[in-house]
């Protein structure tokens, strides 16, 4: 005897047959013809027993080839988890560096505090001991800095010395070395290229919230930052380092600026951002409360439909090798290979106050903190840590149910940590709906008009 597997997924197309998709090997068959629908329905029944007898030899080795029929015993929940935990395990080491809180633009839902704590000289050589007893203890033959913020160019000078010593450290190590950044490009010195190249920075995130007026309404300058418009700014920048360096363009979405973003689009095709040999990419993303600090974000943060459909408008107009992954409809859906660096066993974030956190986005939350880059950790840091050290979504109620548990891995962990069930229930919408339209777009198959996965196809045995 047997058994179905509960990752398997029924995806009806418009007369071309039926998909048969499972979302923990990333398998798919067609099946085509008057008992087709009828065939692949039974197929994702689960739990479901059969007969190997009642199937056809080659359909049977076909089906058992790609996971969709298992022998009786055989643990899915379990393989799911080997292959997080190594994940876990084999990470690259991601050091993010909190060069300072404070920032020299004032955007409205920016989440975190704009303090005065910034990383000094003194601090150089312990981040250097911090990250040598990494590199030493994991054995791994990487590194990758993230230089962040605040916004990290306020630190600039220490950015370039520390940026020297770590190079000079993986070189003594023969460690490969490489480095990204996230700023808001105002302050760049005017020879960019010069200092992505003396500074090793291959990837490069800047971030847009409108076109020209409107982004520089949103990203005003703070009192004693005043500078040239934003827009200006930043668009020179994208100009001078399309050619040199990954660009992650990111434009917050909200209520009223998806008109914005179209203009943007128009604007970056003709000054070549999305045209060879540019690297740049652009990254739709919406405005989103990432911490209970802007809850108010929650109001008038844009549906996932309405989200889905501004991106089928950029889909027209910028080239889909120009668009991040998540908007690549044409894109297979294959498991997940790799965890956030939040949960990576040998990746930390240090935060301008000399705090050690797990999350990028916790690094003005002192409470949230796991560790002192000068002291070992208290019994409350021990704690917090815990939380990302044991976070598990194959061992989670409602993740360790889920058929896209392979695809997600339970989504962000800090939703996780602060029960953000609406951000949660978001994600589930998403992979119900885009899930479905990806399969069909990547295989080059018409997809049943209207169809979308239910709560049954996500939690087949439920959730009780």
């Amino acid at each position: 005897m047997l058994r179905t597997s509960r990752y398997n997924l029924s995806v009806p197309t418009d007369n071309q047959g039926t998909l048969l998709y499972n979302s923990r090997t990333g398998a798919s068959r067609r099946f085509a013809g008057d008992d087709a629908s009828d065939l692949v329905s039974a197929l994702c029944i689960h739990p479901a027993s059969l007969d190997e007898n009642d199937i056809e030899p080659t359909i049977l080795s076909s089906l058992a080839e790609g996971g969709f029929v298992l022998p009786e015993g055989f643990d899915e929940l379990a393989s799911i988890r080997g292959i997080y935990n190594r994940a876990k395990q084999d990470a690259a080491i991601i050091v993010t560096i909190t060069l300072t809180n404070n920032c020299n633009l004032g955007c409205f839902y920016c989440f975190q505090k704009r303090d005065d704590a910034s990383l000094s000289y003194g601090d150089r050589s312990e981040i250097c001991r911090h990250v040598e007893e990494l590199l030493r203890s994991s054995g791994k033959q990487s590194l990758h800095i993230d230089w962040y913020g605040g916004e990290p160019m306020l630190n600039q000078t220490f950015l370039r010395e520390l940026s020297a010593d770590l190079q000079s450290l993986c070189a003594s190590l023969g460690v490969r070395y490489s480095a990204s950044m996230l700023s808001n490009g105002t302050l760049w010195p005017s020879d960019a290229v010069a200092f992505v190249t003396e500074n090793r920075i291959d990837r490069l995130q800047l971030t847009f919230d409108g076109f020209e007026k409107s982004h520089s309404k949103v990203r005003r300058p703070r009192r004693g930052y005043e500078s040239k418009d934003p827009f200006d700014l930043l668009a020179a920048l994208v100009c001078q380092l399309k050619d040199h360096v990954k660009l992650d363009l990111r434009y917050n979405l909200g209520p009223t600026n998806a008109e914005d973003l179209i203009s943007l689009c128009h604007f970056g095709n003709s000054k070549g951002w999305f045209s060879t040999p540019s690297k740049a990419t652009l990254q739709i993303a919406k405005l989103t409360p990432y911490s209970n600090e802007v809850e108010f974000l929650r109001k008038v943060e844009v549906s996932y439909a309405q989200f889905e459909a501004v991106r089928d408008q950029v889909r027209a107009i910028v080239p889909e090798e120009f668009l991040d992954r998540t908007a690549e409809l044409d894109r297979y859906p294959s498991p997940r290979e790799s965890v956030c660096a939040a949960i990576a066993e040998d990746s930390i974030v240090i935060g301008a106050d000399g705090k050690l956190y797990n999350c990028g986005l916790q690094v003005t939350e002192p409470h949230r903190s796991v560790g002192e880059l000068v002291a070992g950790a208290s019994d409350t840091q021990m704690r917090e840590g815990m939380f990302w050290s044991n976070f598990d979504p194959t061992q989670g109620k409602r993740c360790g149910k889920c058929t896209f548990l392979p695809l997600c891995w339970g989504a962000c962990p800090k939703l996780h940590l602060e029960n953000d069930i609406a951000s949660l229930e978001q994600q589930s919408d998403f992979w119900r709906a885009m899930l479905p339209r990806r399969l069909a777009a990547s295989l080059d198959l018409h997809l049943q008009a209207g169809f979308a996965f239910t709560e049954r196809d996500q939690f087949k045995t439920g959730l009780q």
